[in-house]
């Protein structure tokens, strides 16, 4: 993670101003560099023009990386390891996990769902063994509220 306070490595981030990743990543540097790193990341390069940041969606990053606008960024591990399945020529480096920060994903269905039934279903679905065997392709783990 230091490594992209680098100024000859391009960037492409998803935007802290309204992608929720971001608050994940930016953690992920304080931990690598302190504070200092976020700000380099985030603040100095994007004035400086060598962190694009997305304009509509973190996975415009990728996008920007294929592209050839940035040299790196810093994805969802699922979502690079979803373009590495797709073929795609990207290549992801882990994050170690003293630097590393996880988000936990919920579900649930709305007040007066108009398909109640189908809602439970995909509720039911998504806590099966099968969805966590496909999850586990993607780098998810099981969260365990107990």
């Amino acid at each position: 993670l230091n490594d992209l306070a680098r100024a000859d490595v391009k960037l492409a981030m998803p935007n802290p101003a309204f992608e929720g990743v971001a608050r994940q990543i930016r953690a992920s540097l304080v931990k690598a560099g302190g504070d200092a790193l976020a700000r380099t990341v985030y603040d100095d390069k994007v004035h400086a023009g060598t962190t694009e940041l997305t304009h509509i969606h973190h996975r415009e990053t990728a996008l920007f990386l294929m592209q050839g606008r940035a040299d790196a960024g810093v994805l969802w591990q699922s979502e690079a390891a979803f373009q590495e399945q797709a073929g795609h020529p990207l290549m992801h480096i882990n994050i170690p996990a003293e630097q590393n920060t996880t988000a936990i994903y919920a579900g649930a269905m709305i007040k007066d769902a108009p398909h109640p039934e189908a809602a439970r279903a995909w509720l039911a679905f998504i806590r099966s063994p099968e969805a966590f065997t496909i999850f586990q392709r993607y780098g998810f783990g099981r969260y365990d509220a107990n």
